[in-house]
């Protein structure tokens, strides 16, 4: 009888909040600082071998609701493989850096040139998605901070995301409203948290990607309502994801960046679909396919390494 009241009771708590994040203008959002430039968070990853200084650093940038830390395990073999220094950044909004606005790739852009300037010497960049038009901007607009390129499936062109991105955000918006999973023991809740968003993202494998963004609770008895490391509400209120298929194209035009990119390509992904926009931007590009989809570096891990190392060594 219990069990039948409590999951009578989760139901009706979940089509209360599926209403409201329909209904957008009901949603109570604190609004967040606006900053023109923030100091990302950055994350170097450890190798057990010495670090080769006179290499130029690698630094990866990661895609939409990801962190620095989904390089960690590439991150790091790669590091160990080249005797290079190999950082990962957390872009604004996104992991251990500041919950600001605007969140677009101007912006994003020159967070990481900042970044890249405190470095004291040029740098290979890579980035995946949202990171990949990050990591492009800033090529094109500061090539003497770039040494070389690295684009993770992604196109310097303006393409609406696809809407599975907006039910992922979703079903993080509604684990952050559900007052039920506050109650749920540390051990089960991310058992609990992925049963809330399998309404919302059929894959597991991106279920877990999503979950990896919660923020820790402080000790198995919190009850504290669950949070993200993402602004989530923040950025279904105010529509984020459409700025995340924007390309700033008048921001670049008429430049060009002349040094070596590689494109690791997704074949069975949507977000590359002609090679020919890349001309425009890019002199010397080399093409790698995966037979696979998006999430290529966590599907083809040991290929991604190997191909970044000839890259990056050559």
């Amino acid at each position: 009888m219990i069990i039948a009241r409590f999951l009578h009771s989760s139901r009706r708590v979940a089509l209360d909040i599926k209403q409201q994040l329909l209904d957008l203008n009901s949603l109570h959002v604190e609004s967040l600082p606006f900053r023109k430039i923030i100091d990302v968070a950055s994350q170097t990853y450890k190798s057990p071998v010495p670090t080769d200084h006179s290499k130029l650093p690698l630094v990866m940038i990661h895609g939409l609701f990801g962190a620095k830390q989904n390089y960690a395990m590439v991150g790091r073999t790669i590091a160990e493989k080249t005797s290079r220094q190999v950082i990962g950044l957390d872009m604004r909004n996104h992991g251990g850096s500041d919950h600001v606005l605007p969140h677009d790739y101007i912006h994003m852009a020159i967070d990481t040139e900042q970044y890249l300037r405190q470095l004291g010497k040029p740098a290979i960049l890579a980035g995946h998605l949202m990171g990949a038009k990050v990591a492009m901007l800033v090529a094109l607009k500061w090539p003497e901070l770039v040494e070389k390129l690295v684009v993770i499936d992604n196109s310097p062109v303006a393409s609406a995301l696809d809407s599975q991105f907006t039910q992922d955000l979703r079903a993080m918006c509604h684990v952050k409203l559900d007052s039920e999973l506050a109650k749920v023991k540390l051990k089960n809740l991310r058992i609990e948290v992925d049963r809330v968003m399998q309404d919302y993202e059929k894959d597991p494998m991106v279920r877990l990607f999503l979950i990896s963004n919660l923020k820790p609770r402080a000790s198995s008895t919190d009850t504290l309502p669950i949070d993200f490391r993402v602004p989530v509400m923040s950025f279904l209120k105010y529509g984020v994801l459409e700025k995340m298929g924007e390309w700033p194209a008048t921001e670049v035009q008429g430049l060009k960046f002349e040094k070596p990119v590689l494109l690791l390509r997704g074949f069975h992904s949507p977000f590359v679909p002609d090679l020919k926009v890349f001309d425009e931007y890019f002199q010397d590009i080399h093409v790698v396919n995966y037979d696979c989809g998006h999430w290529l570096v966590s599907e083809r891990p040991k290929k991604f390494v190997a191909d970044m190392i000839e890259f990056i060594e050559d």
